[in-house]
């Protein structure tokens, strides 16, 4: 089982309906859903892109073998708000190119901060 993870605010997380295949915001603009394949690389994320959000982020275990949707292992993607920010050299990124069916999420967790006010790894909470 391949299990790929993808970031979600909390007040995006609790505004979908638990009965819809997943969509975040970005999809229409960007035509696929943003992953990663490690949570070191989440954490990494979270904290790159993230860092300024309140609230607290959701992070979807995804098993790829459930989804109905294609993954493309890709070179990272401009995140829509940071074009600037320079990405990786070397890594791939899993994308998602369509919704994201229910039955393939089979964790949900959260982020948490440190002391330090940096995002770390995921705490089990669902």
């Amino acid at each position: 089982m391949a299990i790929i993870y993808h970031l979600v605010p909390e007040s995006y997380h609790r505004a979908q309906p638990a009965d819809q295949p997943y969509l975040p915001a970005t999809f229409a603009a960007e035509g696929f859903i943003h992953c990663t394949g490690e949570l070191p690389a989440l954490v990494a994320i979270a904290n790159t892109f993230l860092a300024d959000v309140a609230e607290p982020l959701r992070c979807y275990h995804i098993n790829t073998e459930r989804l109905t949707a294609p993954v493309r292992w890709e070179p990272p993607a401009p995140v829509t708000g940071a074009e600037n920010t320079p990405a990786p050299v070397d890594t791939l990124f899993p994308h998602i190119y369509g919704a994201i069916n229910r039955d393939a999420i089979v964790e949900i967790s959260t982020l948490t901060r440190d002391a330090a006010g940096r995002w770390q790894l995921p705490s089990t909470i669902e």
